[in-house]
């Protein structure tokens, strides 16, 4: 099969790439051929990654050329190669997901399509002025739709798309191993964090649709004691937050792959996002086992029980946000529950095994359908 991506690691960082990865790999292991194509950076060039053939396409540097040059290039690249794959798997329902089902259609290949979010935010309430003129066509013309939450289900349906041609299919994810009193101990040492507070770590990209001015609104006010807030992230692109005159106890890294050890070196997650689908770096606080604030949008209230295996607030509700960290804060034996909980609670619902057999029999009713 073909993956259809913006972006392939080891460069990029973003959650659909990260499923992308893990899906074509656990897949590969499988015996799967599995290739992705997706646009090239500078320096980058197309290799074999872990089992999987990457196509990296030419594309224009500037940034308001990027989709006008990268369109007709993949489109050319399908047309030629497409043939040689059985079906076309596209990640994110922007405007390559319509150039992928098109060729795909004209070719006579299915195509499965996974939305990454949804909500006004998500991918169809960012294309609403394009299809008027697309007329959404990749979404509802795709052969299956891959919804990772309920809210995505819905926008698809919404708009015209068979809820038959529908399949809810979280996420996955790899746990970690658990790391030690003295593995904890040891990686604050190797990340420069002080060993006598409590961490509480945000990961993502810094705006404001994650709600990262209400968490340095709420610290600057009103933080938890003796704890210091971990803003790791990389800046954001169409709503950024300033990294710069953050409250005291608070502090700026730029995002990192590692970011397993800066969760094992963390006591409390927090998400407190305005709009998700499922969130990476949710799955991945919880599978490590560690306590979580999020905000009950996308696929959270769907993967945390509040009270249960994790705490949930509102989005923009400062005060409940304010609140959720200080009792956190207070109550180490709170959040060694609630940290077991999500990590037993994630392992037997969103393993990265269980999740690529379930897209298995979803590509299995499409390419050899009964």
């Amino acid at each position: 099969m073909l993956f259809c991506t913006l972006d392939y690691p080891p460069s990029a960082a973003g959650g659909a790439e990260k499923q992308a990865r893990l899906q074509a790999e656990a897949l590969a292991r499988r015996g799967h051929v599995v290739h992705v194509v997706c646009p090239r950076k500078p320096g980058q060039r197309s290799a074999t990654i872990n089992g999987v053939k990457v196509h990296r396409l030419p594309i224009v540097s500037v940034r308001s050329l990027r989709a006008a040059s990268y369109l007709p290039i993949l489109f050319a690249f399908l047309i030629l190669r497409l043939r040689t794959y059985d079906l076309v798997h596209v990640h994110l329902a922007n405007l390559h997901a319509d150039v992928a089902v098109g060729a795909a259609a004209l070719l006579g290949r299915p195509s499965y399509l996974k939305l990454a979010a949804g909500g006004r935010l998500g991918e169809i309430g960012r294309l609403r002025v394009a299809a008027l003129a697309t007329r959404y066509y990749g979404i509802r013309h795709a052969t299956l739709i891959q919804a990772i939450s309920a809210e995505i289900a819905s926008d698809v349906i919404r708009i015209g798309v068979p809820p038959d041609r529908v399949r809810l299919i979280p996420n996955g994810v790899v746990a970690p191993p658990l790391l030690t009193p003295a593995g904890r101990v040891n990686a604050r040492r190797r990340l420069g964090l002080p060993s006598d507070r409590l961490v509480v770590l945000f990961a993502g990209r810094l705006e404001r649709d994650k709600g990262v001015d209400d968490l340095i609104s709420v610290w600057r006010t009103d933080k938890p004691q003796n704890s210091v807030l971990l803003l790791l992230g990389s800046k954001g692109i169409k709503n950024p937050v300033s990294m710069r005159s953050l409250p005291g106890g608070a502090q700026h890294r730029s995002w990192s792959p590692e970011i397993a050890s800066y969760l094992g070196a963390s006591d409390i997650f927090v998400l407190p996002s305005y709009v998700e689908g499922m969130s990476n770096a949710l799955l991945e606080a919880m599978a490590a086992g560690v306590a979580a604030v999020a905000s009950r949008v996308g696929a959270a209230p769907e993967m945390i029980q509040d009270a249960e295996n994790g705490v949930l607030v509102d989005p923009g509700d400062r005060p409940s946000l304010s609140a959720a960290l200080k009792t956190l804060a207070g109550d180490a034996a709170l959040r060694t529950r609630l940290g077991n909980a999500a990590r037993d609670s994630v392992c037997d619902r969103f393993d990265i095994e269980a999740v690529v057999t379930r897209i298995e029999e979803a590509y299995r009713s499409i390419v050899h359908p009964k």
